[in-house]
């Protein structure tokens, strides 16, 4: 999997799109997108930063290994429209080789397919996130290029004009300590820091799978209308002493493997599954996602409450990413993801399993250079 830096360079085009959006909002065809959130221009950073990604992936990544150093680049989507009316083109709309376009997409009153393209979305997500997520928008015949970035937290300063940092406007933020301060013994406030400018990058981002929207979608977990996702934050090992010493069964009583390679809890694990199949924990729709285990006769469960569930190694053994050790015990923390409001089917998966996904990258590489030969 690899991880290449995000410069300023890198996302130029990217923050002139997403302040033209901030700046129109008003007065534009995406502004329902902006208007559902109050948010102003650093809010809605936020919420479109993905978009900066995209083209780093293919650019830096991508391309690079496909056409070996030739003249390559992504062509990225900048058109301002509501998807509700023009439909949702996908992430990569074509790619420009020696200078040539070749378009995957293109409009005629809707986004249309070209024949002998690669239909291709780029989801990206956040480094501390532990679940990956797709709706289902027409992807199926899709590729899905799925990537983790880990942006600065001060992300928008290598962005904003340096004369808002100089070293004049920094001396004249310091306070008079004479005039405010009678005692600070322990240190309790402190003058303002200079601002570090030397580092513009502004994170990193790292492919970690070239697959299919159909292939994700056939291995995770789909909640349908309201219903909520469970799924597994942390495995750590437990050395308090108030756990039961009595085993109440084992991790294969309670879930079961799929021919995909995952496991995938059964009606064991719900506290009721009603005539259509949806199961319920707490009173409320759930679904668990699915989790890698090597051997599930391997793992006891000691005790299991809302959000942990404690077990014992019978022997070495693996959950997830971890490696459970014979004869220890483990604490396995569960979150639940609130879609109680939710009117759309989404899927879900561990960010730990995407490693059990089939990789597509040398079908996406030929169908990419088919694309040039053939248009």
């Amino acid at each position: 999997m690899k991880e290449v830096k995000i410069n300023i360079n890198d996302i130029k085009k990217a923050v002139y799109f997403i302040a033209n959006l901030t700046q129109m909002q008003g007065d534009r065809p995406m502004q329902g997108a902006l208007s559902s959130k109050a948010d102003y221009m650093g809010g809605i950073f936020d919420r479109w930063i993905n978009i900066i990604p995209e083209s780093v992936i293919f650019n830096k990544i991508v391309l690079p290994e496909v056409f070996n150093g030739e003249e390559v680049e992504v062509i990225t989507d900048y058109y301002d429209y509501n998807p509700r009316f023009a439909g949702i083109a996908p992430d990569v709309i074509g790619i420009r080789y020696k200078n040539r376009p070749i378009p995957f997409v293109k409009f005629d009153n809707k986004w249309c397919a070209v024949p002998n393209t690669p239909q291709i979305e780029v989801k990206t997500f956040k480094k501390n996130q532990f679940m990956v997520s797709l709706r289902n928008q027409g992807y199926d015949d899709k590729y899905l290029v799925m990537a983790e970035t880990n942006f600065r937290v001060d992300y928008l300063v290598p962005i904003l004009q340096q004369s808002f940092f100089s070293r004049e406007v920094f001396l004249d933020l310091h306070m008079d300590d004479k005039i405010f301060i009678v005692s600070n013994d322990d240190g309790i406030i402190a003058q303002p820091h200079e601002i570090e400018l030397s580092d513009t990058t502004l994170g990193t981002v790292k492919l970690l799978v070239v697959t299919t929207a159909k292939e994700f979608m056939n291995k995770a977990v789909k909640c349908g209308p309201r219903e909520s996702i469970e799924y597994i934050k942390f495995c750590d090992e437990y050395t308090g002493n108030r756990v039961p010493n009595e085993s109440i069964g084992k991790l294969s009583d309670y879930a079961e493997l799929s021919s995909n390679g995952l496991n995938y809890f059964n009606s064991n694990w719900y506290e009721k599954t009603d005539s259509d199949g949806i199961t319920y924990k707490n009173g409320k729709k759930v679904r668990t996602v699915g989790f890698y285990a090597s051997d599930l006769n391997q793992i006891e469960i000691m005790k299991i409450n809302k959000k942990n569930m404690y077990v014992k190694a019978l022997d070495n053994c693996y959950f997830q990413n971890n490696l459970l050790e014979k004869n220890h015990i483990y604490n396995i923390n569960f979150e639940t993801l609130d879609r109680s409001s939710n009117e759309g089917e989404e899927y879900f998966m561990s960010k730990n399993d995407i490693t059990y996904l089939n990789d597509s990258f040398s079908k996406l590489s030929s169908d990419l250079k088919k694309a040039i030969i053939d248009n």
